[in-house]
């Protein structure tokens, strides 16, 4: 089945009649299209989907949904998009969501950013972060986080991807064909090296303390793409998330086959309560005023001011819309605009500053920072607007600067941001790194 969602046709596969909702998030090596073909992961999926209704889709540019452009970079927001189209296609108003490795970061966003819709996380042989970095030792060096994605480019879809990813069932041919065939139908060889290029430079640690759905993680012990470590520091920052250990070394937690992972999973589901509402979520927020306003409305005089003022209005609500965002508050000369993840408020950025250069000759200042924040319909509140108002201060006419956890959770999807240094903000404590939008 198809649900069609504004940029595209996302392929779903929905098995079981339960009354709860649990959503697996497949990964990039995944495809409903042959995800059943494997008798003993066939009867896997049946496990899941007793006692509730297993949906399972595939994310835009992979299997058997609409492709992406060669050249166009995935973004979490797209996939957060995807998941929501899906939910309501469905009329699903909350869900668990399952993912293993690369689909975990989408489903930790999402939980962020939508958590009235999440009444748990179950994470799968993944991490916060892929790379080493300050505070990070866990990651992966440069040097091996290249190597890795040169494999997935060279070896996708191969014997050899399969042998070295995948121990548990290397010694049924019938299983590393299917892989093999799943891999191939999922992503083309390039396609899949460069998305894994895209997620590796993800940092999702300014996310964990925005979850506050019951967590489960799950890992392999021997995993070397991602060692035990990086499922511990997840354990250790997701309020009350409990973590369990499993054998092998295997990729997958969700091997054909293996009863330990079902086990743990049905148990904690089953011991879920009711979905607590929240109006708290994590929110990228957008504040942008019009440079030197002061002067330029002296210089203009009343009339034609207010003429600008309402052309301003318009061009900045058309970019809005363009790019899914969301007026949250408006001043004198300035919008305060919300969205769902950092990528897209970038763009709107971007867009906007150009548009006012173009049709009015003015110049802008914009400050983008990612929190958690209180939602009110489409008013947001707390100290991210309270930040993002500070990094605009901060800017110069013309500038977009942009906070650390904004360029952390925007990292790979070709949004160039130049740092521009550490400095205190007005009204808000400590020192703030701050990065400029290039462009």
């Amino acid at each position: 089945m198809y649900v069609r969602s504004p940029h595209g046709d996302i392929a779903y596969r929905v098995q079981g009649d339960g009354p709860a909702n649990l959503l697996l998030v497949n990964p990039m090596s995944r495809s409903i299209e042959t995800l059943w073909d494997y008798p003993a992961c066939a009867t896997m999926l049946a496990r899941l989907a007793e006692g509730r209704r297993l949906i399972v889709f595939d994310r835009r540019g992979c299997g058997i949904s609409d492709p992406l452009p060669s050249d166009v970079p995935p973004t979490w927001e797209d996939w957060l998009e995807d998941i929501l189209s899906v939910l309501d296609h469905l009329g699903a108003r909350d869900v668990s969501l399952l993912a293993e490795r690369d689909a975990a970061a989408a489903s930790m966003l999402f939980a962020g950013s939508h958590p009235d819709r999440v009444r748990a996380l179950v994470l799968c042989n993944t991490s916060a972060r892929f790379r080493v970095a300050p505070g990070y030792a866990c990651g992966q060096s440069e040097e091996r986080s290249e190597q890795l994605s040169a494999m997935w480019d060279s070896a996708w879809g191969t014997e050899r991807m399969v042998s070295q990813t995948r121990e548990l069932l290397t010694g049924d041919p019938d299983y590393v064909r299917w892989v093999m065939r799943m891999q191939r139908v999922s992503y083309s060889p390039r396609r899949a090296g460069a998305e894994f290029h895209y997620i590796i430079n993800f940092d999702a640690r300014s996310v964990l303390a925005s979850i506050h759905a019951p967590t489960l993680i799950l890992h392999r012990r021997d995993f070397g793409v991602i060692p035990v470590t990086h499922a511990e520091y997840l354990a250790a920052h997701i309020a009350d998330a409990r973590l369990e250990v499993l054998p092998g070394g295997d990729m997958d937690v969700l091997v054909p086959g293996d009863e330990r992972p079902l086990v743990f999973i049905g148990d904690f589901l089953g011991r879920l309560g009711p979905a607590t509402p929240s109006d708290s979520a994590l929110t990228t927020v957008v504040c942008l005023d019009i440079a030197q306003a002061t002067q330029l409305a002296a210089n203009l005089g009343d009339a034609r001011w207010q003429d600008l003022l309402v052309r301003q209005r318009a061009i900045v609500r058309a970019e809005l819309a363009r790019f899914d965002g969301h007026e949250s508050g408006r001043s004198r000369d300035g919008f305060v605009a919300s969205f769902d993840g950092p990528a897209r408020a970038l763009r709107f950025a971007h867009a906007a500053r150009q548009a006012l250069r173009d049709y009015l000759r003015v110049d802008i200042r914009v400050g983008v920072h990612t929190g958690q924040c209180v939602r009110t319909g489409e008013h947001v509140a707390g100290p991210v607007v309270e930040v993002g108002a500070a990094v605009l201060q901060a800017a110069q006419a013309g500038e977009v600067l942009a906070t650390a956890a904004v360029r952390e959770l925007g990292a790979g999807s070709g949004v160039d941001l130049r740092e521009r240094g550490s400095r205190p903000l007005d009204g808000v404590p400590g020192r703030w790194q701050l990065y400029a939008l290039e462009g």
